[in-house]
């Protein structure tokens, strides 16, 4: 199983016949099919909260909280919320709002815009409490380096780093260096990378069903309720 860069280079040399790929080419080829399957849904693996940021009492609705110390953020995850906590047992929470209706909401501290273009939220009213933010978010993975002799896209299990080379390959043979040869060649190509993608998807439902398979408030010790599915039959 290959798990380092190096070798996921050497996997999709041997995917073109073993013909090198510019080392340029081939890296947006492997960094597009990152960037596509992490954009997908929102991976387990990839999901983070952030506690860098606070708010204070004095704080306004103009007081902007730039998100840039949080450099692999991607975009929120959930339903929008962000949670104020005072470090003992107060939680105040913020739910997302459109920054077009900022003024409409500036008094109304159960909300938060954020500005997409200065990458920085604002909370609307006065905050009730000093506390920190936890800031539920989906991350990006670091950046893979084809020439590390390290693990690479090690967010993700090693058996799934191939899929990034099969996706890589595709794009090669489909629209830079495509012939008779490999028109035959993409279907198969093509079939696998989505047989291992569909394994990941699997992998990714399974963690995501096992975190919330127990906080239905209706089910009684571990009994399903009516009409609900049982996952563990």
């Amino acid at each position: 199983m290959i798990s380092k860069g190096t070798e996921l280079t050497t996997f999709v040399t041997g995917l073109n016949g073993s013909a090198t790929i510019d080392t340029t080419l081939l890296d947006v080829l492997v960094d597009t099919a990152k960037t596509v399957l992490e954009e997908e849904r929102p991976w387990m693996a990839l999901r983070k909260t952030d506690t860098s940021l606070s708010l204070l009492t004095t704080n306004t609705w103009q007081t902007a909280k730039s998100l840039s110390g949080i450099t692999d953020f991607s975009r929120f995850y959930g339903d929008g919320v962000i949670k104020l906590f005072d470090g003992s047992n107060l939680i105040h929470y913020y739910s997302q709002v459109p920054f077009d209706r900022r003024l409409e909401y500036k008094d109304d501290n159960s909300t938060f815009v954020f500005d997409e273009n200065a990458g920085t939220l604002y909370f609307n009213g006065t905050p009730p409490f000093a506390g920190t933010l936890h800031i539920p978010y989906v991350s990006t993975s670091t950046a893979i380096d084809l020439a590390s002799t390290s693990a690479v896209w090690s967010v993700f299990p090693s058996r799934f780093l191939p899929l990034l080379g099969f996706y890589a390959i595709g794009i090669h043979k489909g629209a830079v260096d495509y012939d008779d040869i490999n028109a035959q060649m993409l279907p198969e190509n093509r079939a696998t990378m989505q047989a291992l993608k569909n394994a990941m998807e699997k992998w990714d439902d399974a963690r995501q069903l096992s975190a919330i398979e127990n906080s239905d408030p209706t089910e009684l010790y571990s009994t399903p309720r009516s009409g609900a599915i049982d996952t563990n039959s």
